[in-house]
């Protein structure tokens, strides 16, 4: 649990170190206490804002919003972006410059142009402007301080080349290269520690002597590369310099989290952004989901659209309050979330969503129980006696279409016949009397995605990556 003034204080470190005066940063402070209706009535004024713009100066919405009445968009905006058309990243895709603002208001400018990696068959692009470029920086700030980072340390990032633009003469980061700064990503409004970058396509082993031999405070990467880098450490954390980590990206399941943090020694962190968005939340000590309702307005919904009650999942939709340049409204994710409701115990009051449970689009598909038997695998394997796991390095669970499931995994050298017989006992515990089948073979590696990231789980069941997902 924190308060107003126990965050007041903590933000006192943060404004000394500012270039210039910036009132913003104090004032996302204030903004994390306000009652429940103040945060409704401020988020209502900017969505009716958003929706009214995006009515008059964006000729994809013109055309969508013709049958809403324009005073409802204005008076009612809640309401009225309950009744709109959800946003599928096709529909995206299709639109193109058609999604684009002809004109901006006032003050405000074109900012940069994200373009996906185009890994699942057709790229996507997303032009900001920049104020909605600005928030980066703001909630970044936000979530450092949520997780009491010390700004004069060293911050590390792994990431895919495509993210890393540190690379000899303006290209993606080479994996023996080192992108290095002296400020923290997303903090040049102020005074900060060093900042170091590689390429996560790096093997384990040279991310390893990577981080021991740069020593970082800090590290932000992907949750299984955390993983990734537990396992191929040996007996020792991957590195002792460590304050904290910083997981992004993929689920960070229970026993993940627990095994990580033993391995690391440090408190594991979380925040929850999108390429199409940016920031979106981050998560407390509560174990919520706190969105920036500054900058976006999230709701979770089910296959028809409509709100999920608490303790239901559902599909992510967002809908951006700051991006002028090109406003996605009602933009279905892809994402499952749990919808939560009251107070969170951390005292805050910013909008809060549970656990990110998957990609819609990946697990919708998969027989009934398949989640929860991979999770108990992982859980097995998590959990395992260190003599018996001492060797592993890397794993995938793969279900074939008979799902019939397989452990692929990388060790040093041949595990003992106890390793296979504890995780026979735990598959048996998990299904019906060890159906689906369960075998393991060791592999010399195991491949990466398109995108470059390291996959625990794949299946035969999901649909490929450049096909439309269809309802399951």
């Amino acid at each position: 649990m924190t308060s107003l003034a126990e965050e007041r204080a903590e933000q006192l470190r943060w404004t000394s170190q500012l270039r210039r005066p910036m009132p913003h940063y104090d004032r996302l402070v204030e903004n994390e206490f306000r009652s429940p209706e103040e945060h409704m009535a401020r988020s209502a004024r900017r969505l009716g804002a958003m929706l009214g713009f995006a009515a008059r100066e964006v000729p994809y919405y013109r055309d969508r919003f013709c049958p809403f009445d324009a005073n409802a968009l204005r008076d009612d905006p809640m309401r009225a972006l309950a009744e709109l058309p959800v946003l599928s990243k096709l529909d995206v895709m299709d639109a193109g410059p058609a999604l684009r603002a002809e004109r901006l208001p006032q003050g405000e400018k074109a900012g940069s142009v994200w373009r996906s990696s185009g890994t699942t068959g057709r790229p996507i692009s997303v032009a900001y402007s920049q104020g909605s470029g600005l928030m980066f920086n703001l909630l970044a700030q936000r979530s450092s301080r949520w997780h009491r980072l010390d700004p004069s340390g060293t911050f590390a990032e792994m990431r895919i080349p495509s993210l890393l633009s540190g690379g000899a003469r303006g290209k993606p980061l080479a994996s023996h290269e080192t992108d290095r700064r002296r400020c923290w990503r997303g903090m040049e409004h102020f005074t900060t520690g060093p900042y170091v970058a590689v390429s996560v396509i790096a093997p384990a082993e040279q991310l390893i002597e990577w981080l021991r031999c740069e020593r970082p405070d800090y590290l932000m990467t992907y949750s299984e590369t955390l993983e990734l880098l537990a396992r191929a450490s040996g007996d020792e954390p991957p590195v002792d310099s460590l304050k904290a980590v910083v997981a992004i990206s993929e689920q960070l399941t229970p026993s993940m989290r627990a095994y990580t943090e033993r391995r690391f020694g440090t408190p594991v962190h979380q925040t929850y952004g999108l390429m199409e968005f940016g920031m979106v939340g981050v998560r407390c000590d509560a174990g919520r989901y706190h969105v920036h309702n500054e900058h976006c307005l999230v709701e979770i919904v089910d296959e028809n659209g409509r709100p999920c009650g608490a303790g239901q999942r559902g599909r992510v939709v967002i809908t951006t309050l700051t991006n002028v340049m090109m406003p996605l409204i009602r933009y279905d994710t892809g994402d499952l979330a749990e919808a939560v409701s009251g107070p969170c115990p951390c005292n805050r009051t910013l909008p809060s969503l549970g656990d990110i449970v998957g990609r819609y689009s990946r697990i919708a598909f998969l027989p009934p129980q398949t989640m929860a038997r991979v999770a108990a695998l992982r859980e097995a394997i998590e959990n395992m006696p260190t003599e018996l796991a001492r060797d592993l390095r890397e794993f995938q669970i793969h279900q074939f279409a008979d799902k019939r499931m397989e452990l692929r995994f990388v060790a040093r050298s041949a595990p003992p016949d106890a390793f296979f017989e504890h995780l026979r006992a735990e598959w048996a515990k998990a299904t019906n009397r060890g159906e689906p089948e369960l075998t393991m073979r060791r592999v010399d590696e195991i491949p990466r995605s398109p995108g470059g990231k390291t996959e625990v789980f794949t299946s035969d069941f999901m649909p490929a990556r450049n096909e439309k997902p269809m309802a399951p």
